[in-house]
């Protein structure tokens, strides 16, 4: 089966041995998304809002260099820190994610310092 790798200067750079996203026929996978702050980089200063809106913002530009949207995608994983996070974390989400929505698993996890959110997305895309 055909692979391409999804990298573009347009996220944050993977740092470590993994890629932005890799699609195997119609399956594209994203790697999960902290909020980086585009300006000076690192974690994003804010509250789960601010940081939920952020890694949303970076997987939809992964969807689009992969010629893909947020219709392809068929689940989201979101990773919180803080189980407390959930409502505000919800709320933001289903602001900036278009219905129908994908399917969701949402877990509390340990994250990088300073994050409070990651999100990746598993997309089926037509050729």
């Amino acid at each position: 089966m055909e692979q391409r790798i999804i990298d573009t200067a347009a996220a944050p750079a993977a740092v470590g041995a993994y890629n932005q996203g890799k699609q195997i026929g119609p399956f594209l996978q994203l790697s999960g998304q902290l909020a980086i702050d585009p300006v000076k980089g690192g974690i994003l200063a804010g509250g789960i809002e601010a940081q939920t809106e952020q890694s949303l913002n970076q997987v939809a530009v992964l969807l689009a260099e992969a010629g893909a949207s947020w219709a392809d995608v068929l689940i989201s994983r979101v990773y919180l820190s803080s189980d407390d996070d959930f409502e505000d974390f919800d709320r933001t989400y289903s602001k900036i994610v278009p219905h129908p929505y994908p399917a969701r698993v949402t877990v509390g996890a340990q994250l990088a310092p300073g994050a409070l959110v990651e999100i990746d997305v598993l997309a089926v895309v037509a050729k």
